[in-house]
């Protein structure tokens, strides 16, 4: 019989691959879907990844008992199975402090994560993840929004403290939701925080009225310092009033804000009635405090930013709201 216990065989090689992968030095625990308990990694892992010494579980089948197992300040990593959903069933607040979800499937992805995270239907869950805590991090996760109760507007709202999304997509993941002005995949008030090589929307459930892909409102604070490099905001909208980016209110924003080789897509499906947007980004005007800088924007909206917007958003290479720099043009 094959040995899978941690200290010899597979399970040896399976943990220390794992180690390697996870740069901390917190408990490593996993989470696997109960449903798929008759596949082989499921059991192995399971095999594996037995209570340690002092009794901490280390596989479980419940994102948010997982979660809520996770030491905070304790720099623990969850490991999460990229073959089947990992439902809540409301709101999965975290508070604490120097938690790691990372997604099991190879990573890499920009959308299309194995491993997926979502909200069940009827639960009113206002956002899937409300992240308060300081240097939490997300890497090769599919967030969605699978609530279709008239408070569950964000996918994610975020109001911590130097967290990291890296490969992560945020969607809704009902076209009953993407009827309200104020349906938002993110809900950003956070400080410092980043996101690397990230999708954020979705291009297959039509919106029908305005909303953003990311609003920058307050929650706890203004957003301050936040980061956004390599990432791809994507909409199939039938309003175009719909913004990629937006800036809610004048005490919004504080100190810079940094987007490098943004992409703006506004797709266009075989029904005709999907079209592009006015402003791919727009701010309220007579911000108080903080500014936005776009490196290197690609965009396929009529443009990028509107005039009362041009104190405090700036284009690399723009001389303002007339110019076609990033904006997409018909070949000739």
């Amino acid at each position: 019989m094959a040995n899978y216990n941690k200290n010899a065989g597979y399970g040896r090689g399976l943990t220390s691959f794992v180690r390697t992968q996870v740069p901390t030095f917190g408990n490593i625990m996993v989470l696997f879907n109960s449903s798929d308990s008759d596949e082989a990694n499921y059991m192995h892992a399971q095999e594996v990844f037995t209570p340690d010494p002092d009794g901490l579980v280390r596989f479980y089948t419940s994102l948010a008992t997982a979660e809520a197992a996770m030491e905070s300040n304790n720099n623990d990593v969850l490991l999460l199975d990229a073959n089947s959903t990992h439902s809540l069933t409301g709101e999965l607040a975290i508070s604490e402090n120097r938690k790691h979800f990372i997604g099991m499937d190879g990573g890499g992805r920009m959308k299309g994560q194995g491993a997926r995270v979502q909200t069940a239907d009827g639960t009113a869950a206002i956002s899937v993840l409300h992240v308060s805590g300081t240097r939490n991090t997300f890497r090769n996760l599919k967030i969605i929004q699978g609530d279709n109760e008239a408070t569950s507007l964000n996918v994610l709202k975020e109001s911590g403290e130097s967290s990291l999304y890296q490969n992560c997509q945020f969607m809704h993941g009902l076209a009953t939701r993407l009827g309200g002005l104020t349906t938002y995949d993110i809900l950003m008030s956070g400080d410092s925080t980043e996101f690397h090589r990230c999708t954020i929307g979705q291009s297959t459930l039509a919106r029908t009225a305005g909303g953003a892909g990311v609003a920058f409102d307050v929650i706890t604070t203004a957003a301050k310092s936040t980061l956004w490099k390599d990432c791809i905001f994507q909409v199939l909208t039938t309003s175009a009033d719909y913004e990629f980016v937006r800036v809610v209110a004048t005490s919004d924003l504080h100190f810079d804000h940094i987007f490098i080789n943004p992409v703006f897509m506004a797709a266009i499906s075989d029904a005709g009635s999907c079209i592009t947007v006015d402003s791919a980004t727009q701010s309220v005007s007579g911000l108080n405090a903080g500014n936005v800088l776009m490196v290197n924007p690609a965009t396929n909206a009529t443009r990028l930013g509107q005039a009362s917007d041009n104190d405090n958003f700036k284009i690399v290479g723009s001389d303002g709201e007339t110019t076609l720099v990033g904006i997409g043009l018909a070949a000739t």
